[in-house]
């Protein structure tokens, strides 16, 4: 096993690590759901919070597979898998993050979530930034990317919507980050973080379709 692939199934098994041994400590009946005002609305058993841990193991899986997959194709392979291990490092790290929350409010009955909200909106910003810097390099294919009919049809079309993206995302991230961390509220902060990241699939799809025309 290469050590990305080792790195990640390390940090793949780090929410059920965590999980079974705060687990014992815990309440039988726990807070399981919440509003985005922070109100708690369902409770549950404490076994739940095991869905994210065997949730993170699974994507883990799927990652290999995915890895294998891509590493078909010996010309863009390589750049591909490369991408796909940033991805699934962030997605990894943002289920131990949530992991560590989740069991955190169920052990005390009480979420901060003004720090938490906010801390969430900023997590997707820096995700964007680091995703931004990601998606130039990956090479095309018809699993992971920008994938409309247009970049798919053509590696130009590919290459310049991918770098057109990475900027995109990039900006966004950035600005969105500085607005949450400075000025915007937890809760507002949270849904403008959550609406942007699809919002910036628009200008995605649409430079994609005019590069497509103006290539004809």
């Amino acid at each position: 096993m290469s050590l990305k692939r080792l790195i990640n199934c390390i940090l793949a098994c780090i929410p059920l690590i965590i999980t079974v041994i705060v687990l014992p400590l815990l309440p039988d009946r726990i807070p399981a759901h919440y509003d985005f005002s922070g109100n708690i609305t369902r409770y549950g058993s404490k076994y739940e919070t095991l869905i994210i841990p065997i949730v993170a193991i699974v994507l883990c899986f799927f990652w290999l597979l995915l890895e294998k997959h891509l590493m078909r194709d010996a010309e863009k392979g390589p750049h591909n898998v490369k991408a796909i291990f940033w991805i699934s490092l962030i997605i990894n790290i943002v289920f131990i993050g949530m992991t560590a929350f989740f069991l955190y409010s169920a052990h005390n009955e009480a979420v901060n979530k003004l720090g938490f909200e906010k801390a969430a909106a900023i997590a997707i910003c820096i995700s964007w930034i680091i995703i931004g810097n990601i998606l130039p390099k990956i090479k095309q294919n018809g699993l992971v990317g920008i994938r409309t009919p247009w970049t798919l049809a053509s590696e130009s079309n590919w290459y310049k919507t991918h770098r057109m993206g990475g900027k995109i995302a990039v900006i966004t991230g950035s600005i969105l980050g500085l607005l949450c961390l400075f000025i915007l509220n937890g809760e507002i902060g949270l849904w403008i973080a959550l609406g942007s990241s699809i919002a910036m699939i628009v200008p995605m799809v649409l430079y994609s379709y005019l590069l497509y025309k103006r290539e004809g």
